[in-house]
């Protein structure tokens, strides 16, 4: 599998400021005036699982097992440990996987270092999967669809999909609103790839790239590779109000 150009990023995370890479709020980073705990970080893991699953478990999921993708220094990943039977956590950063080894001991729980849409798993073999604050750091849709293709090559048959990500849809005038932010991923693209490359040479601290998907995406991408039930779910989380947006989808073949 090929090396994504937005692992460079999330390695430097792992090494410089892995609790702030995960979560990452105003004041909280490394070097802020209110540095992240272990404590805070894990039991705001323990806040925001409690809010997602209560959506979940409204859609329909079997806790047999779970992928989580971009589990980082495992805030969410210690609250699936607790739910599903197994628990295989996929990340690219061999730091943030090492942070969470020592704070997650729960036998359930498999870590896989990933180059990123592998996820070393056989075809079929897990019952759901999850992923929050990953999927809005991808460089492209192409991307997104290589993850989601690697989604439905793991899953059973039955099994479902929970991922959190930013989604548009324009109200009005798409093709102009679609034109204009089309010249401003552009310019994104060329900042993050120059940025990319100072990081290199230790110039610049490690970036946070952001990606929108249209809401089409999903009922255009999804239902080619199996998968059927496709839902939006908005909601705010308890620990800052914040509103987040998931896809549900359930494979069907």
């Amino acid at each position: 599998m090929r090396e994504l150009a937005s692992n460079k990023e999330w390695k430097v995370w792992g090494e410089t400021d892995p609790l702030f890479g995960v979560a990452t709020w105003d004041g909280r980073n490394r070097d802020g005036a209110n540095p992240w705990t272990d404590e805070e970080f894990y039991q705001l893991g323990e806040s925001d699982w409690n809010d997602f699953r209560v959506h979940w478990e409204r859609y329909g999921l079997n806790v047999e097992s779970c992928v989580e993708i971009g589990c980082g220094a495992g805030r969410l990943t210690a609250q699936l440990a607790t739910y599903f039977s197994q628990v295989h956590a996929v990340d690219v950063s061999e730091k943030m996987i090492e942070y969470a080894k020592r704070h997650i001991k729960s036998p359930s729980v498999k870590f896989y270092l990933s180059n990123g849409t592998d996820f070393s798993l056989d075809d079929h073999s897990v019952s759901a999967v999850f992923s929050a604050h990953v999927f809005q750091h991808f460089d492209s849709l192409s991307v997104a669809s290589d993850y989601f293709t690697e989604i439905a090559r793991v899953l059973k048959p039955g099994g479902s999909l929970m991922i959190h990500l930013p989604i548009y849809k324009w109200p009005a005038m798409p093709g102009v609103f679609g034109r204009l932010y089309a010249i401003h991923k552009q310019a994104a693209d060329m900042k993050a790839h120059v940025k990319r490359w100072l990081m290199d040479y230790g110039m610049v601290k490690p970036i946070m790239k952001g990606l929108r998907y249209p809401l089409d995406f999903f009922y255009d991408v999804l239902p080619k590779i199996g998968f059927d039930d496709i839902e939006v779910s908005i909601f705010t989380t308890t620990s800052n109000q914040d509103p987040h947006s998931f896809i549900l989808a359930r494979k069907t073949r």
